[in-house]
């Protein structure tokens, strides 16, 4: 009974005193010190030492640690570096055949700040060119030193339990959620503002709104204002039971003013205007505006094969739709697929497989948006692709992505994309 009493008294001192006063080095020193004396035992320290650090972790994750500065305890730091070879076989007409090999590198460094108790700050950085759908840098150019880029930087004011606002240079997933890169590149940051609406009907039943206004350029060179994009997207969440799950959203994409003005820099050349084919502006303006809309569902299953004998965390079926409104003749597309393995690659021996087919009308979409690996971002086109991810380690994974990729509009010009990566997050 005195030896218990001496090791309750002696975990109070160590999880109420020593974090504030002392190093996680110190206080494994004092346990052993106490285990040499007979006072603890083995298994006794090393239960009040796991204790205490766990008891140090959640004070510093709370900002409530007084070991530490309160500005460390309020920033997290993150960030990952991918390496990655790249095979392209492009074929077009007259037999024409190109193969491109190519190194890459990507690196990105990111800063969370939490202000206060409503309001988070983040700021990132990453290789590039300024391309909003790529952060890879390739090799070569004898050697030549390589341009870091704002990636991010935001504010997220959590200003009531259901209500939260974003603003800045945003992640795409806070803008809207999509289950494919359909529309839009994953790498793509959006520029304005969102408001975010939450509400947990039941255990069972999840209900949200994101509503955005985004700017999509300053040019003011034309009569017509600058073009802006406008989005509404109600989404539900529904789990069945423990193993089944729903999601679905049905979003309402406005890109207002794009009409007559030049397109991007950054376009792939594919939608009506670019390319002057048919009813193209002569000037190389944008023909059409783009009043996208785009319902997405999303089923999750877990542990989909265990009648089987199969150990497979998850599967997820998952399908969407876009029609541009604004257009009658190349105005839809549609993509669907699955995945299954882990839901997520953290450690040795996770892996994971995923495969979409998609297909985009040349005006489903504005072509500085779509996936630029799937065709090299351009619409008017159907393609496979199939990936599989596989842990190494800890943060360590190995991927294989492969595309299969052809236009519907002409010439077939198939195209075949290959990239292997070694991804390290930390």
């Amino acid at each position: 009974m005195k030896r218990l009493f001496n090791v309750m008294l002696l975990a109070l001192f160590i999880a109420v005193y020593l974090p504030h006063n002392a190093g996680a080095g110190e206080v494994d020193i004092l346990l052993q010190k106490l285990v040499e004396k007979g006072v603890l035992t083995q298994g006794e320290a090393q239960q009040v030492g796991t204790e205490t650090k766990e008891q140090v972790k959640k004070e510093i994750s709370q900002g409530k640690s007084f070991s530490l500065p309160a500005w460390v305890q309020n920033v997290k730091l993150k960030g990952d570096l991918r390496l990655r070879y790249q095979y392209k076989h492009d074929k077009a007409t007259g037999d024409y055949e190109k193969d491109t090999n190519i190194g890459r590198v990507r690196a990105r460094l990111g800063l969370e700040a939490k202000v206060n108790e409503k309001i988070l700050a983040g700021i990132g950085i990453a290789t590039g060119s300024g391309d909003p759908r790529s952060t890879n840098i390739s090799f070569g150019d004898y050697n030549s030193k390589k341009t870091l880029v704002l990636d991010y930087a935001y504010a997220k004011y959590n200003a009531l339990p259901w209500l939260t606002l974003v603003g800045g240079k945003m992640y795409l997933n806070d803008t809207l959620w999509e289950p494919t890169d359909l529309i839009w590149d994953t790498d793509i940051t959006p520029e304005g503002a969102v408001i975010q609406l939450n509400k947990n009907v039941n255990p069972n039943l999840a209900l949200s709104m994101n509503l955005g206004a985004l700017i999509v350029s300053a040019d003011t060179s034309s009569d017509t204002d600058a073009p802006m994009a406008y989005i509404i997207q109600p989404q539900a969440s529904y789990k069945f039971n423990d193993d089944l799950s729903l999601k679905g959203a049905l979003s309402f994409q406005s890109f207002h003013n794009v009409k007559g003005h030049a397109c991007s820099k950054y376009a792939s050349g594919s939608n009506t205007g670019i390319t002057k084919i048919g009813s193209a502006d002569a000037t190389g303006n944008y023909v059409y505006d783009y009043q996208m809309l785009n319902p997405a569902l999303e089923l999750k299953v877990i542990q989909p094969f265990k009648a089987l004998g199969l150990n497979i965390e998850t599967l997820k079926l998952f399908g969407e739709y876009v029609n541009n409104l604004d257009v009658s003749k190349g105005a839809s597309g549609y993509s669907m697929g699955f995945q299954f393995g882990n839901d997520k690659i953290e450690k040795w021996g996770d892996w994971q497989f995923r495969y979409v087919y998609a297909m985009l009308g040349r005006d489903a979409v504005l072509d500085v948006l779509p996936d630029s690996d799937r065709y090299s971002g351009k619409t008017g086109m159907r393609s496979h692709e199939g990936s599989l991810s596989y842990g190494l380690g800890k943060n360590v994974s190995l991927g294989l992505d492969v595309y299969r990729s052809w236009s519907i509009i002409g010439a077939k010009a198939p195209e075949t994309l290959i990239q292997t990566d070694i991804n390290m997050k930390f």
